[in-house]
């Protein structure tokens, strides 16, 4: 057995499953039967080029025919052959979704796009809904069915909605996240707030500006609004805030890291994680320049959260695996390496099916094959 049990007990949102079991039980089952399913054809669309990305139209016809699941294969298609992300975009698939086809999406499990898809439907049940019974109404929303890791995603998704549905008034929506009733679950959620508080900041359109969807709660200070938020959601606004540095920085990641490094202490391990997560958005599929960017940090501890925290971002669906194999054999042996491994076996059994995590398992270097194989679910 690899000796990394000490960082797994210290890393609580990298290794997901169990921050929100309390809240809905811990499922292995990823893919949900839904009667949804049953209304489109098996054929696939023959949709090839990159148009879905960009074009409404042709996003709502390909949603409408052939369902969300594989209006999501299509699109994650798209931006893989254009080398670009897809979250946003997932963001609006999920409200378009929402709007064809009400509270049935979230019976579907859709991972991809840094499940941007389950963010976007949620924001649209809250411009419909609003947060009357929220906690009544969240296993509606969040099945029962899912495990801890997509938990944690539709709970993330709750903060996004309710940080669009509350015009982007920080505050408020931090405060809504507390009629969640597990504390797992209101940190899930204030992590979405976050998050769309970033996003926000960023978008200058001017569909944004009338939906309201512009956060005035940014500033040049790369610190902000976590030096204004209660200390109790201090932890969770950093670990979201090096999006927002490195925005600042032009991304500039020695400056990242040097802010990370003025955080107060207590924050730090959640700066660098969230930093490794910002680096690989920003490097995908390139692990030799994720962990230099990882480098600047002076303290190996703070290297090694940062180097996690990308490689966990490499695996967020089936089609990450050999990024996150590739990753983690890039990453050298005193720099955390059985760390990394342990992490994306961890992730495997979170969203492979029973034959693919067997499949992962055997693709691992030999010594980590057996623990990988014999892990309990």
């Amino acid at each position: 057995m690899y000796d990394a049990e000490r960082r797994m007990k210290r890393t609580p949102r990298i290794f997901i499953l169990g921050l929100t079991v309390a809240v809905f039980g811990c499922a292995q089952q990823v893919n949900i039967p839904s009667d949804l399913l049953s209304q489109f054809p098996e054929e696939h669309s023959e949709a090839k080029d990159t148009s879905i990305m960009t074009d409404d139209a042709i996003m709502r016809r390909v949603l409408q025919d052939f369902g969300p699941v594989e209006a999501m294969r299509v699109m994650r298609e798209a931006a893989d052959a254009a080398a670009t992300e897809c979250h946003n975009r997932a963001h609006e698939l999920g409200r378009m979704s929402f709007e064809e086809f009400s509270e049935g999406v979230f019976t579907l499990v859709i991972p991809e796009c840094h499940s941007g898809f389950y963010h976007g439907a949620i924001e649209a049940y809250f411009r419909k809904n609003g947060t009357a019974r929220l906690a009544q109404n969240l296993r509606k929303i969040c099945t029962e069915n899912l495990n801890g890791f997509f938990a944690h995603q539709c709970l993330h998704g709750i903060g996004h909605g309710l940080m669009a549905w509350s015009d982007y008034a920080l505050p408020d929506a931090l405060e809504y996240c507390n009629l969640i009733p597990e504390s797992g679950g209101q940190s899930s959620c204030r992590t979405g707030v976050f998050m769309e508080n970033i996003v926000g900041s960023l978008n200058d359109s001017k569909q944004a500006a009338l939906l309201g969807h512009i956060s005035t709660y940014v500033s040049d200070d790369p610190h902000y609004p976590c030096t204004v938020v209660k200390d109790e959601y201090k932890y969770d606004c950093y670990y979201l805030q090096t999006d927002r540095m490195s925005d600042l920085a032009q991304g500039d990641f020695e400056i990242v890291t040097r802010n990370c490094e003025d955080a107060p202490e207590e924050y730090r391990h959640a700066c660098f994680q969230s930093m490794g997560r910002t680096i690989s958005g920003m490097f995908r599929g390139n692990p030799e320049e994720e962990l230099r960017a990882c480098s600047f940090a002076l303290e190996r501890d703070h290297r090694i959260e940062c180097m996690l925290g990308a490689g966990q971002d490499t695996f967020w669906d089936p089609g990450g695996e050999d990024l996150a194999l590739a990753y983690c054999q890039a990453v050298p042996a005193e720099e955390g390496q059985a760390e990394c491994y342990a992490m994306i076996i961890t992730r495997s059994r979170e969203i492979l099916s029973e034959a693919e995590q067997t499949r992962f398992c055997k693709n691992l270097p030999r010594i980590y094959v057996t623990d990988c194989l014999s892990q309990e679910s």
